[in-house]
């Protein structure tokens, strides 16, 4: 099976489980039921948001600002997932993704939230106008639409997934993907 449908779906299920979640309490001395609309979802929201905000902006003490300081990059599931110690790689990888797409977009982004997640979709864009990962500009642009999915523990973001195919959209800018080390 492909896992690009298999993560689709993923996303599909957990936007529909988390999009219906809301904090519900019952007080048991009044039988009063009340539901908390300033919840955790809400604040999972705004912090990822905010990430966004600043990415675009290549705002980099923003971006990581609410990074947790362990944290899982699963990209879309085609290579092994690495964890951070920290965000100093992230921001070297940051600091030349800004160089490489000084143009990068992220537009028509919808949020969607539970207790533990975020999931955002939207759409990517820009034009390859600097050197990244060691090769020479083409001046090819891309676009792409993205489902990213972000898990949240007491404020921090502690994972990443996306659903794009980040290969064939690396590839359709003219960047030579590198040769697979061999375990």
């Amino acid at each position: 099976m492909k896992k690009q449908p298999l993560l689709f779906a993923f996303a599909l299920s957990l936007l529909m489980a988390v999009s219906c979640k809301k904090n519900v309490s019952v007080d048991i001395n009044t039988n009063a039921t009340t539901v908390d609309s300033t919840n955790t979802a809400d604040k999972n929201i705004a912090i990822v948001k905010k990430m966004n905000e600043a990415y675009v902006k290549n705002d980099i003490p923003n971006i990581f600002k609410n990074y947790a300081e362990s944290f899982t990059e699963y990209g879309d599931g085609s290579f092994e997932p690495e964890v951070y110690k920290g965000t100093d790689s992230l921001v070297i990888y940051q600091k030349e993704w800004a160089t490489a797409f000084p143009d990068f977009k992220i537009e028509n982004d919808k949020y969607y939230a539970g207790e533990d997640g975020v999931v955002v979709t939207s759409n990517w864009s820009g034009t390859w106008k600097g050197n990244f990962k060691g090769q020479k500009p083409t001046g090819k642009s891309f676009k792409f639409k993205d489902a990213e999915i972000y898990t949240i523990k007491d404020g921090k973001i502690t994972s990443h997934r996306s659903i794009m195919p980040i290969r064939p959209i690396a590839e359709s800018t003219g960047f030579i993907w590198p040769t697979e080390k061999k375990k």
